[in-house]
């Protein structure tokens, strides 16, 4: 048995009271690659049957690798598990087993052959699953909860969204509810579970501006046609050359089955060894090439949207993309190939300093991106990957609820790209359509950085400022403010009604954060301890903010505001007076 990583364990508590405390059924654990979704499917299944050793309980996913991967993990981790497999591409199907590890395609429509229908569905790689009902997943889960309308459905992924339809646990027709547990990318970094992914300036940019989208994403056949030229192959190949000298084993994404094989052959050509795999190509010899790629047989392994999933090599060093992508999910899961680290021997794994150490030491220090399609420069840093938030449905459009802003015709940015009048998210950096950039800094702002944390700090000018009350189901109100600026909506919250907690108490400590929050703003003014009261004050607009992209969000450093703001003195009615010592940042 293997012993669980502390967020591991963490994650497992949290499912278990999502379940059984919550009136909602379907829970997501957002885990992204690396952190081991294998070991806590099988630790779930196995503490599952400890409480209910008869639970009847179904694997689900899409390729028959990961089901295997799973199921070896369920061996060792609870050893004498009663499971099969109901998969064609492995020449079982067997349902009389507690625990079923069955590929959606071989099970589809067969609900009519089980004996025992299932109280749990697990889903792996669940960001396959569609809102909409025609799909094989939503019309097995339905036949299901026909039969049995207390089944659960969890569902596994690092993506919890689709390009198409949204967030998974949002929109009419949804199959989740909300998500028990996610661990972040960064996280993941800082903890030294993952290497770190690097992405060097490079001089081959591939232009597909007249490639025309669709849904998402770049139309295949007009993108291959794009994308597959000598001159453009010729000059990417030199430079992963150039790049890849003292890297060991690459990973290649293309846009076709032709242009993979002509990036093959082109690479051999040059003396790289190379092979590839794609759907055209018989099993067995893809099977055989991914074996040998994992020897060190060869350096260059190159595929169409093959390896997004279920292929897991830690010592894979260097990823390029040989094509552009809109689509963040096809983004998320490409890099996620390449950031298992590979630890160096002597370190104290169990310890953060000692990852981090080992990883510095080994082979693999760090994973090379190569990003000839500019996916970094579009989607933005990994961590930071905006998406559409809601799906109403077919009948009422794809178009989510989220605030957007429109690239502005009459505009000229600072790269001299005039805009299209294109309607965009609010978080993106540049427009899709024609490249404007939204960003107005001091200075050119980094978009290779791939992870947020790599960014530099920037001044972004404020246009405007919101203050509204932020309530928090079973916790304690807050004042959020919303800044309006080129680059997104920056948020922040502050803690004025948590002043009567415990000092040391982790909300206290908020509380001595929104006092220094305050005095920074209106310092002869006695301090608010309602939230309805806060959002009443005449707080002054900063004339611009001191930025850091910190994940999914920002991070404020810094305040710039015009003269001095000295307004009338306010009375407030308190029902305690703050305590002003000891001030801490604001958590954001």
């Amino acid at each position: 048995m293997k012993t669980l990583r502390p967020y591991q364990g963490n994650s497992l508590k949290a499912l278990f009271q999502y379940l059984f405390t919550t009136v909602a059924k379907n829970p997501l654990v957002v885990a992204p690659v690396g952190a081991g979704k294998s070991l806590m499917i099988a630790e779930f299944i196995k503490q599952l049957h400890d409480k209910y050793p008869r639970a009847r309980i179904l694997m689900l996913t899409h390729v028959k690798e990961l089901l295997e991967q799973n199921a070896e993990e369920l061996d060792e981790q609870y050893f004498g598990c009663d499971f099969g497999f109901y998969c064609a591409g492995l020449k079982q199907k067997r349902l009389h087993n507690d625990v079923t590890f069955a590929s959606i395609q071989s099970i589809a429509g067969k609900i009519g052959e089980f004996k025992r229908i299932p109280e749990i569905i697990v889903i792996d790689e669940c960001h396959l699953i569609s809102h909409k009902n025609d799909t094989q997943y939503r019309q097995f889960i339905d036949e299901v909860m026909a039969i049995n309308p207390n089944c659960r459905v969890i569902g596994f992924t690092g993506t919890p969204f689709r390009a198409d339809t949204g967030r998974l646990d949002a929109g009419k027709n949804k199959l989740f509810d909300g998500v028990a547990y996610e661990i972040s990318m960064g996280y993941m970094i800082e903890q030294g579970y993952w290497a770190r992914p690097v992405c060097p300036e490079i001089a081959t940019k591939i232009d597909v501006s007249g490639v025309k989208v669709v849904g998402g994403d770049y139309q295949e056949k007009a993108l291959q046609e794009a994308v597959n030229r000598p001159e453009i192959n010729d000059a990417c190949i030199k430079e992963l050359i150039e790049k890849g000298v003292d890297r060991k084993r690459w990973l290649l994404f293309t846009a076709g089955v032709e242009h993979c094989e002509e990036v093959t052959q082109r690479l051999n050509d040059a003396g790289i060894s190379a092979r590839f795999v794609h759907s055209k190509q018989d099993s067995s010899i893809n099977d055989q090439n991914l074996k040998d790629h994992k020897a060190g047989l060869f350096t260059a392994l190159i595929n169409v949207a093959k390896l997004t999933t279920g292929y897991n090599d830690p010592y894979i060093d260097l990823l390029a993309f040989m094509r552009p992508t809109r689509s963040p999910v096809l983004y998320i899961q490409t890099i996620g190939r390449g950031v298992r680290p590979v630890y160096a021997d002597g370190f104290d794994l169990s310890t953060t300093e000692g990852r981090l150490n080992a990883i510095a030491a080994s082979i693999k220090p760090d994973c090379m991106i190569l990003d000839f399609g500019q996916v970094v420069a579009t989607l933005g840093a990994i961590d930071q990957v905006s998406i559409k938030k809601e799906y109403l449905g077919e009948e009422e459009g794809e178009v989510g609820e989220a605030p957007f802003r429109v690239c502005p015709e009459d505009e000229t940015d600072r790269n001299g790209q005039k805009g299209c009048g294109e309607i965009c998210a609010p978080a993106q950096r540049y427009c899709f359509s024609c490249g404007y950039c939204f960003i107005k800094l001091d200075k050119e702002a980094s978009n290779k950085a791939i992870v947020s944390t790599d960014q530099q700090p920037e001044w972004i000018d404020v246009y405007n400022m919101h203050l509204n009350v932020h309530y928090k189901q079973g916790g304690v109100p807050s004042m959020k403010v919303s800044y309006a600026t080129q680059a997104a909506f920056i948020r922040e919250w502050v803690c004025f009604e948590h002043h009567t907690f415990e000092v040391g108490n982790n909300k206290r400590y908020a509380w001595d954060q929104a006092v220094k929050w305050h005095k920074k703003r209106l310092p002869d003014v006695q301090v608010p301890n309602a939230v309805d009261d806060a959002v009443a004050m005449p707080y002054p607009t900063p004339k611009r903010i001191f930025v850091k992209p910190k994940g999914k969000y920002w991070e404020i450093l810094d305040y710039e505001f015009e003269e001095e703001h000295y307004p009338p003195e306010i009375n407030i009615n308190h029902d305690k007076e703050p305590d002003d010592d000891n001030y801490f940042e604001i958590p954001f």
